[in-house]
């Protein structure tokens, strides 16, 4: 027994120091990389952002992490590294974009065409569910009968009365 204390305190020695170097090397298992890898999109066209792709051998993700961590490891602040990104691969980096300039029809557009859309609903369901003009309504009433009018409507009576049992 006295032999294995020895033993097991190296292998936990060994596992903690390991997991320790392994910390400064992978990219995302540094906390800093992955919440700033989750504002930057990968290039590679999945959709996803650089901590987020799980294209396997991605020719994208994989050198941008490295890089990234570069720069965190080196002390640069958060927006001087997203500014370096942005001169180096452009806007289209970003998951969002500025609300600056051009871009920021891409944060307007969205709550503008559900304003027209409701606004559109709004008005049809306005004009078709509405009151009627009782203008119309009341000029149809007013209306003089004319000639042929009034020849149709004799006849009409004419013909009620002929069918009527209780006329004859």
């Amino acid at each position: 027994m006295p032999n294995r204390l020895p033993l097991r305190n190296s292998l936990a020695v060994v596992v903690l120091m390991s997991g320790a170097l392994l910390t400064g090397s992978v990219p995302l298992a540094n906390p800093h990389v992955r919440s700033l890898g989750s504002m930057l999109m990968c290039q590679c066209g999945c959709g996803a952002s650089i901590t987020e792709c799980n294209m396997q051998n991605c020719h994208s993700s994989g050198p941008v992490r490295e890089e990234l961590l570069k720069m965190v490891e080196a002390g640069m602040s958060d927006e001087q590294i997203l500014a370096t990104f942005e001169r180096e691969y452009g806007k289209v980096i970003l998951r969002q974009p500025p609300a600056t300039g051009f871009y920021l029809i891409s944060w307007i557009m969205p709550f503008a065409g559900l304003g027209a859309g409701l606004a559109l609903l709004w008005l049809i369901l306005r004009r078709y569910l509405g009151p009627r003009p009782a203008a119309a309504s009341a000029s149809a009433a007013a209306a003089p009968d004319s000639p042929d009018l009034a020849r149709y409507r004799e006849r009409i009576e004419k013909d009620m009365a002929d069918t009527d049992p209780d006329s004859k």
